[in-house]
């Protein structure tokens, strides 16, 4: 620590206009990079936000894809159809997705699809709603390991009319399919097999929640499947979407109205994805800048690390000194930044950048300034390993 103190107060003692370079241009490009950074989780925040302040109608809850199709009890499609338009219907828009309804000929039963583990659930509505029991809704292992789970009408249970608030006068011997108890757990016997009920909500329309893909691929199906969405897309999720009814159903399918479907201008977020590739950009060069000025001062150093070796220092101990002298500049300097940054600079851009603040929390800043004080500690580490590799006397004879 000694040696830590003394070698700055030499630095900054013969080289007063080199030193005072040096921690401008580091605190400039920090300061560089935590702006750059800002500017990209805004204009990321802006590509995930404008889709909420494209005009809708107030009173519209869903956004739908308005397909008319021949499909019924008369020309059903397979689930195998079916199964594969949703597979790839979640990789075209993914956790846009707010239910997928369509209903089977030959099983008495909701085959409703849900990605409730990223948007909205069926689950969540009947809590909502006061239509819920007990136990849980469907999630997604369940539907990605096709697993026999259930989640039943209370009434097809047991009778429970005093107790949920209203008087249905239904009880188990009105329902097709029964619960039952077995071994600590309850039971339903569907005609594709038994499935362990993991959750009962109060009837409305008595049917059982299964994921669809339990349901045999040859299972027919009665209705197209009706995509509702809670979030508008951008133009090429829009264009997937039709694409994949088309492609799956294009036969059946005999008129689409798509004209209240709002759609992302795709202009606009080519420019936001320009504006966060420059900001991404601008972060490289000054990391570049910070690296070239790291080697500029280990290069004015090399005589006087050459006269450190001569007298018998070690190549560990000398990188030790020099990698604790570089790594004080660098955490002054980037506290420094933080502060003049956080108190005079931030409070002027989020008049400009209307999320640029949210990028800058305590946990933001910390995990930014731990990022920096990493990779600078790496790459020091390099330049002062491959500068100390030399003898004393061949350090002496390569610049200064």
């Amino acid at each position: 620590m000694r040696y830590l103190f003394k070698n700055i107060g030499q630095f900054i003692k013969h080289s007063k206009v080199i030193f005072a370079v040096f921690v401008i241009c580091e605190i400039t490009s920090l300061m560089l990079m935590i702006f750059s950074y800002g500017i990209y989780q805004n204009y990321s925040q802006q590509v995930k936000e404008i889709a909420s302040n494209e005009p809708i109608e107030e009173e519209m809850e869903w956004l739908r894809f308005n397909f008319s199709s021949d499909i019924n009890e008369d020309n059903p499609i397979t689930n195998e159809t079916v199964f594969a338009f949703m597979n790839e219907l979640s990789d075209t828009i993914g956790d846009k997705i707010g239910n997928v309804y369509f209903k089977s000929k030959d099983y008495d039963m909701s085959l409703s699809y849900n990605k409730g583990w990223e948007m909205t659930n069926i689950g969540h509505n009947l809590k909502v709603n006061g239509d819920w029991y007990s136990g849980r809704y469907l999630n997604r292992k369940d539907y990605d390991n096709a697993a026999k789970v259930c989640v039943a009408p209370i009434e097809c249970y047991k009778e429970v009319d005093d107790e949920v608030g209203y008087d249905d006068e239904m009880s188990p011997k009105d329902f097709k399919y029964q619960a039952y108890d077995k071994d600590g757990k309850k039971y339903i016997d569907l005609p594709i097999g038994t499935f362990e009920v993991v959750g009962f909500y109060k009837s409305f329309s008595g049917l059982n929640y299964i994921p669809y893909s339990t349901l045999p691929l040859d299972a027919k199906i009665i209705s197209l499947p009706s995509l509702e969405i809670k979030q508008i897309l951008f133009q090429d999720e829009y264009n997937g979407v039709v694409n994949l009814y088309e492609k799956y159903f294009g036969d059946h399918i005999t008129s689409e109205d798509e004209s209240d479907m709002p759609v992302y201008d795709e202009e606009v977020l080519k420019t936001f994805k320009t504006k966060m590739t420059i900001s991404i950009i601008i972060a490289i060069i000054s990391s570049i800048n910070i690296a070239a000025l790291f080697k500029f001062v280990i290069e004015l150093r090399r005589r006087q690390m050459s006269i450190f070796r001569i007298n018998g220092c070690t190549k560990n101990k000398l990188r030790r000194m020099m990698i604790f002298e570089m790594m004080f500049y660098s955490i002054v300097n980037a506290a420094i930044c933080v502060t003049v940054f956080h108190l005079f600079i931030l409070p002027k851009l989020a008049k400009i950048f209307p999320y640029i603040s949210l990028a800058y929390t305590p946990k933001g800043y910390a995990l930014l300034i731990a990022i920096y004080l990493a990779i600078t500690y790496i790459i020091q580490n390099i330049m002062i390993i491959l500068s100390v590799s030399h003898s004393p006397v061949k350090m002496l004879k390569v610049r200064r």
